[in-house]
């Protein structure tokens, strides 16, 4: 018998696993922006005061020669790229974390979402919601609960701020997100739901 709420307790234990994996690998990958943040901020400061150094000293007339000697950029800018390089690789096995806990995301909601919203055909979007809870387990949804849960993910998914290249060509100044995005920002929304039906816990 089809329910009036949708019954979250019932997500299979691998999908249940795939989304504790993105709401952890989101979280690290916060925690690292952050540090990341904190650890550039003054070598890039450090590396600004350097050239007002220089420049104040050139302007007194000192030589081009000695003014590079006296202020050095070298170690500076040996630990920024240290820190960047730091931080690509960091987030190389997060980001591919993240991405592999999309795969119960049913073939076509992407394409769905385009036509949502660029048609205003919401039948396509409906059934992948539709397909993407049996894929994780949650079965025999009323219609009225499947169209309440498709309007929440509306609610959130939208559209971008078009690039200069869509903007130029195509004269739209919004456009739909690109896969990439809209996975991320899906699976987020999907989190967030978990978390406020108390399936996932989000400890910070």
């Amino acid at each position: 018998m089809s329910k009036k709420t949708i019954n979250f307790n019932s997500i299979n234990a691998d999908s249940l696993k795939y989304m504790e994996n993105f709401r952890d690998a989101r979280i690290a990958i916060a925690k690292e922006d952050q540090r990341h943040k904190e650890v550039i901020k003054p070598l890039r400061a450090k590396l600004e005061s350097i050239h007002t150094d220089r420049e104040n000293d050139l302007a007194q007339g000192l030589p081009m020669d000695d003014v590079l000697r006296k202020h050095s950029t070298v170690e500076t800018e040996k630990a920024l790229r240290q820190e960047n390089e730091l931080h690509r690789e960091i987030l190389k096995p997060l980001n591919a974390d993240l991405k592999n806990t999309y795969a119960f995301m049913p073939e076509g909601l992407y394409e769905a979402y385009v036509r949502k919203i660029e048609q205003g055909k919401r039948g396509d979007f409906i059934e992948c919601i539709r397909q993407f809870l049996e894929n994780i387990g949650i079965e025999e949804i009323s219609q009225s609960a499947l169209c309440k849960l498709s309007e929440r993910f509306s609610d959130y998914l939208g559209v971008t701020i078009s690039n200069s290249k869509k903007l130029l060509e195509e004269k739209v100044f919004a456009s739909t997100m690109v896969t990439s995005q809209f996975n991320k920002l899906f699976m987020s929304i999907f989190c967030d739901i978990l978390a406020q039906n108390g399936i996932i816990i989000v400890n910070i």
